[in-house]
């Protein structure tokens, strides 16, 4: 009984209220549907009320919607320009027998595999690369046969060559450059990796990256390699992984062809500064600051192909429990032994053969909000009997400056989304933020 007196007296005293905030309310229609005596009258305003409500959601709707949209706007004031060359990555083609022979050879490495059979050396070597196949006669503990301390970063750092032994004769746009000095070791799913113009070694953030102007005109990388390389050419945040279209990769055979030339168009995307105050799922895209907060991301920006890379090593760390030695130095204490090579073999061929997938992240790999759009025009690759100079001679061409780009910009940012609600409730309720606070006053205030 005393439960359904309170609930009474609670529904006459809101009741009471919300008549006082009516007769009160500067909002525009309330008071004429509570003074106005005419039944009519207050059918009437009522009824305005109700449409201008269903209009004022009608309006607002797309509005809500559309604040997550994107827009992608063409600019053409490229004579203000300054365009970042893109970066050009360079791995070495990893050939078995020629990587089994220095490997046996070797006066340092040679006695730890002399005494294998011939099945095991040639799996010891193809683990180098990842590689290999974990049969029954090889796929054993350490140990037992292969010792657990067998230096691996040791010997493959013996067996691919270094920057200096790749690259030599390096120039941009018609002026020389140390090779190793700005071809960077970057990280690859498959041995070490050299990038020029990259912003993914660990000290690449401090180095300004190479640009092209009016005054400098499009650019030439000019270098030669020495050993058959693929050679990849990507924004500079990013990484040659497997997950970079092959469209931008092409293999270099010293011993086929002595002058290689890659020709391409460039078109970058600008952001709106509003843009990095939004969620990461409204812009859809990450800044290269924006690196993900997990252990095995080592890379010092973020970029879509260092995510997935850092996304699979975390797959493959979570099974085996360590890292390829292939892999960067970042990884150093994480660095597999024989029993741990055996395993990523093995994790390998399972994922790749009989379907089993990695584990989908939470948080998918999101675009860099910095990636270039980069047009392969023409790959040319020829022997050139007058070049008497040794390695093969690679040039990556600009076609031209671009003379576009886009601008990733909402549809509406917070602020538009505010002026366009307040602007309908004023049109159709004459309201403000004024009178909202009103309608607070009015009801928490005894009648």
């Amino acid at each position: 009984m005393k439960f359904n007196n309170y609930c009474i007296r609670t529904r006459a005293e809101l009741q009471q209220r919300l008549w006082f905030f009516a007769r009160n309310s500067n909002i525009n229609g309330f008071k004429h549907v509570v003074r106005s005596k005419n039944i009519l009258v207050k059918w009437l305003w009522a009824t305005v009320l109700a449409a201008s409500a269903g209009c004022m959601a009608v309006l607002l709707t797309p509005a809500a919607r559309d604040s997550a949209a994107l827009t992608y706007n063409p600019e053409t004031r490229y004579l203000l320009w300054t365009t970042t060359f893109p970066a050009v990555t360079v791995c070495e083609k990893f050939y078995a027998a020629t990587a089994q022979r220095q490997f046996t050879d070797s006066a340092q490495f040679g006695p730890l595999i002399k005494n294998l059979s011939y099945n095991y050396r040639r799996y010891l070597t193809n683990l180098l690369n990842g590689m290999g196949s974990c049969t029954k006669e090889v796929c054993v503990p350490c140990g037992s046969t292969v010792p657990c301390d067998l230096p691996w970063r040791e010997i493959i750092d013996y067996i691919y060559k270094s920057c200096s032994e790749l690259l030599s004769a390096c120039e941009l746009n018609g002026v020389a450059f140390p090779c190793c000095a700005r071809f960077r070791a970057v990280d690859a799913e498959h041995g070490p990796c050299y990038s020029f113009n990259t912003l993914q070694h660990r000290n690449s953030t401090h180095e300004p990256l190479m640009t092209v102007n009016r005054s400098t005109g499009p650019g030439l990388l000019s270098f030669r390699v020495h050993h058959d390389t693929a050679i990849s050419v990507h924004s500079p945040e990013e990484l040659s992984t497997n997950n970079l279209d092959n469209k931008f990769k092409f293999e270099v055979k010293t011993r086929e062809e002595n002058w290689v030339e890659f020709l391409f168009s460039l078109v970058e995307m600008a952001n709106d500064p509003l843009l990095k105050l939004e969620e990461l799922l409204v812009r859809g895209c990450r800044y290269l600051e924006e690196v993900p907060a997990t252990a095995l991301y080592t890379y010092p920006v973020y970029s879509y192909g260092a995510c997935k890379l850092a996304e699979s090593t975390q797959d493959s760390f979570r099974h085996c429990g360590c890292v390829h030695p292939a892999r960067d130095l970042a990884y150093k204490q994480k660095y597999c032994n024989y029993t741990g090579l055996n395993c990523l073999v093995t994790y390998d061929a399972n994922k790749n053969k009989l379907g089993i997938h990695q584990k989908k992240n939470d948080a998918p790999c999101l675009p860099s909000c910095s990636e270039s759009e980069l047009t392969t025009i023409h790959i040319s690759k020829k022997w050139v009997s007058e070049d008497r100079e040794e390695g093969t001679k690679v040039n990556i061409r600009m076609s031209s400056l671009p003379h576009l780009r886009y601008e990733r910009h909402l549809v509406r940012s917070s602020l538009d989304l505010v002026v366009s609600v307040g602007g309908v409730i004023g049109l159709f309720f004459g309201a403000s933020i004024l009178s909202l606070v009103e309608v607070f006053y009015l009801i928490i205030r005894k009648p």
